[in-house]
């Protein structure tokens, strides 16, 4: 039997997810192109790193609110269980593709 958070459940997290990896993109394309401007990266790096952060945001973002949705944890407990599970989720991305794109634009 569905419930009406169990209906909504995909819905929330695709939109989420979609959020995430925009809100991402929009400010590693900032971050980049002011890095192209000062010489640390070449536009093409910069593509590669809005994909790529955009996905990992996007994957870490919506795993956290599946698991917490799932699980029904709400309020405080819910916002610091979605805040570990999409930290530990996009860490592992990082780690999985070997991100640099923060090294780069600190040298």
């Amino acid at each position: 039997m569905t419930t009406p958070a169990t209906r909504i459940l995909p819905i929330a997290t695709a939109s989420m997810a979609a959020t995430g990896a925009l809100i991402s993109g929009t400010v590693t394309a900032v971050r980049g192109t002011i890095a192209v401007k000062e010489g640390k990266m070449t536009s093409r790096e910069v593509i590669k790193a809005v994909a790529t952060e955009s996905a990992g945001t996007g994957l870490a973002t919506g795993t956290g609110i599946a698991i917490v949705g799932l699980l029904g944890i709400g309020g405080l407990a819910g916002i610091i269980g979605f805040t570990a599970i999409a930290t530990g989720t996009k860490v592992l991305w990082d780690k999985s593709i070997g991100s640099n794109f923060t090294k780069k634009i600190q040298s």
